[in-house]
């Protein structure tokens, strides 16, 4: 789900590799739906223009639906994408990234980062870091890397400390990029770590539990939020960590007894989404303390591990269904 000018817009995938685009105004009402798009995988919003990622990357018109282009895509599958000065960068699931001219669609550029694991571009985060340069950020077990230009090349690559863990989409707030991992080989224990982007350096690291998710940043709190639970795929608890974001120090932690998902932070409080023994569940917890504010149901089990807040509501994605909470 993503969110603009008081439209939410989500991406419904059905079986057979095909997805559904809908556009729903704050009071339910559904404003355009477009159907039966093939293997999509992604939705991003930017200026106006919605990005879906798949085996062919599809650019449309937010306000109406309208297609504005398609371009197939010689290898991989489009996963993310953002725009610069005039070219969509867009990342595959293959070390491939390519720069598409944002009127037409057309492939100016196709560049890879030299590995064979998920480029990663992080829409909304500062991917734009001066008039004249674009990160882009690549994530593996090997490496973080960074590429500059047009089209990119590598410009610097953080080594992980571990080399079994494998590293999730990360955040990036104010030149730190936050990012989680999952431990493989059996590791207990994996590291939330920040990194200096403009030194290439990590600030600090904590080791956590065996699977931490992507965190939440409140620059203003100076807070990083992130959900830990140990492995396994049956694991139904885990827990809520505040730290400071200077030195990864823990403000508060709170357990929970059910499998969320990434923090979502909104009105003071850091609220989470995920299935409990009896459906979909949220909680929202204080930002300052920890304390639980409130909790309430929604939907089934199928209930999405991704919440989206807007102006004062949260939104949570389920088994064909998005529910409004105010």
């Amino acid at each position: 789900m993503v969110a603009a000018d008081g439209t939410v817009y989500c991406l419904t995938l059905r079986s057979g590799a095909s997805g559904d685009v809908y556009a729903v105004r704050a009071d339910g009402v559904t404003r355009w739906h477009e159907a039966d798009l093939d293997g999509v995988g992604s939705l991003d919003y930017v200026a106006g223009r919605l990005y879906l990622g798949g085996r062919t990357f599809r650019a449309l018109d937010a306000a109406s639906g309208t297609a504005l282009f398609e371009t197939k895509l010689p290898e991989g599958q489009a996963y993310s994408a953002v725009e610069h000065r005039g070219t969509i960068y867009v990342a595959t699931n293959t070390d491939a990234l390519y720069g598409l001219d944002a009127d037409t669609g057309a492939i100016r550029w196709h560049a890879s980062t030299g590995g064979d694991h998920d480029i990663s571009i992080y829409q909304g985060r500062p991917l734009v870091s001066s008039p004249s340069r674009v990160r882009c950020y690549r994530s593996d077990r090997s490496a973080l890397r960074a590429l500059l230009g047009e089209p990119p090349a590598i410009h610097t690559s953080w080594q992980p400390s571990h080399q079994s863990v494998a590293v999730l989409w990360p955040a990036v707030v104010d030149g730190t990029l936050y990012r989680g991992a999952v431990g493989t080989g059996g590791r207990s224990t994996v590291p939330l770590i920040a990194y200096d982007l403009d030194a290439g350096q990590r600030r600090w690291h904590r080791e956590l539990a065996s699977y931490v998710y992507t965190p939440a940043v409140d620059p203003d709190a100076g807070r990083v939020y992130t959900f830990a639970r140990p492995a396994g795929a049956r694991t139904s608890h885990g827990t809520v960590y505040a730290l400071d974001s200077t030195s990864g120090a823990t403000v508060w932690s709170q357990p929970l007894d059910f499998r969320a998902g990434c923090p979502v932070i909104a009105k003071e409080t850091v609220s989470l989404s995920g299935p409990d023994e009896d459906g979909g569940r949220v909680v929202a917890l204080d930002s300052s303390t920890g304390a639980v504010r409130w909790e309430a149901g929604v939907g089934d089990r199928q209930v999405s591990h991704a919440l989206l807040s807007v102006g004062q509501r949260l939104y949570v994605g389920g088994a064909g269904e998005l529910t409004a909470l105010a």
